[in-house]
């Protein structure tokens, strides 16, 4: 098992700063290429923290237990679960990444949990930091404060040439052209129904939350 003793003696740096580096409380207390090397020493030993160990130092586990009579057998469990991941997550990535200056993330309800986190750092969305979401969910996208930037699915568009293939193939019609009539004029146009791997086209809505990162400003 490798020891912060050797990560120590291997970067010539103290068992105190490997600690410090390795528990991400350095920030401001080991140069930036002096935590970099011994991350990169640890990472090529297999270096492993000891959370127990640690625990017991700290007085701290730093783990969250979920427990429920109920939750786990309902419809909504996984996504509940899932929020409360993140939100636990959140704090590490900060800590971790203190320069970040954007997240994208591939929901529009993970984003919730990156507004919680900045706002409790004292950071201002849509100035300090950007985020950019993925459903344009009305709900979540237009309740957060700013207004979520969002990718928007074309999901009425791929229900529509879902179905619209599938009536081609039960009518044994040509699959093309595709159906016009009635298709609403502002929706992204479908590709024809003859194709076997279609690709529609994603919107990027941009609001309030989204801001050029700070190389570019």
């Amino acid at each position: 098992m490798v020891t912060m003793k050797q990560i120590a003696n291997r970067a010539g740096v103290s068992i105190s700063t490997v600690s410090l580096v390795l528990n991400n409380r350095d920030i401001g207390r080991v140069s930036p290429d002096v935590a970099e090397r011994v991350r990169d020493i640890a990472a090529e030993l297999g270096y492993l923290t000891n959370r127990l160990a640690s625990g017991l130092r700290t007085s701290s586990t730093r783990t969250i237990g979920f427990l429920s009579d109920e939750v786990a057998t309902t419809p909504f469990a996984g996504r509940m679960i899932e929020g409360a991941q993140d939100a636990a997550r959140m704090p590490a990535f900060f800590d971790k990444h203190p320069d970040v200056d954007g997240f994208f993330c591939f929901n529009d309800t993970r984003a919730w949990a990156i507004y919680t986190e900045a706002t409790r750092r004292g950071l201002i969305i849509g100035k300090d930091i950007a985020v950019v979401g993925v459903d344009n969910h009305q709900v979540v996208a237009e309740a957060l404060d700013p207004p979520l930037s969002t990718v928007e699915l074309p999901h009425y568009e791929m229900g529509y040439w879902a179905v619209g293939k599938l009536v081609s193939l039960i009518e044994g019609e040509a699959p093309d052209p595709f159906p016009r009539a009635g298709y609403p004029v502002e929706k992204v146009q479908p590709p024809p129904l003859s194709e076997q791997s279609p690709q529609l086209e994603c919107q990027l809505r941009i609001k309030q939350s989204w801001v050029r990162p700070r190389s570019q400003r």
